[in-house]
């Protein structure tokens, strides 16, 4: 069996319903982390250097936030597509999706071939949410 089936959808969900978890308690971490961060400093610069590593730390952690986020929709529409009947299936020409890549990606909206021919649109041709 090389597709998704509607079989596998209990399978699916308990893999989303983790991911989810997973990415949900990463952004509660990294928020607590921030507030934390935060309180610790009182505000207090000692000098540039500090000042500038504390403000790549915070860029690294609104960078990494917002990737979590982006997946975290991902998967919540993946969630939605399951509910709906359409998982596992390419949202863009619709055909069945070879189940390796929903295993290795659950929330994949498009097939291979979509997601390589959306890659190579120019960005402002691409369609930045997919559900």
């Amino acid at each position: 069996m090389t597709h998704y089936e509607n079989s596998f959808a209990e399978h699916f969900g308990k893999l989303l319903a983790s991911r989810e978890a997973e990415l949900r308690a990463a952004l509660d971490t990294g928020n607590q982390k921030e507030l934390a961060d935060e309180q610790a400093d009182n505000g207090e610069v000692r000098d540039f250097k500090d000042l500038a590593e504390r403000e790549s730390q915070s860029d690294m952690a609104a960078l990494d936030a917002e990737r979590i986020a982006t997946e975290l929709s991902q998967v919540l529409a993946a969630r939605r597509r399951l509910r709906e009947g359409t998982f596992g299936r390419c949202a863009e020409c619709g055909k069945p999706m070879d189940l390796r890549r929903l295993e290795a990606l659950p929330s994949a909206a498009l097939c291979v071939a979509c997601q390589a021919a959306d890659e190579q649109a120019p960005a402002a041709h691409r369609q930045s949410t997919r559900t």
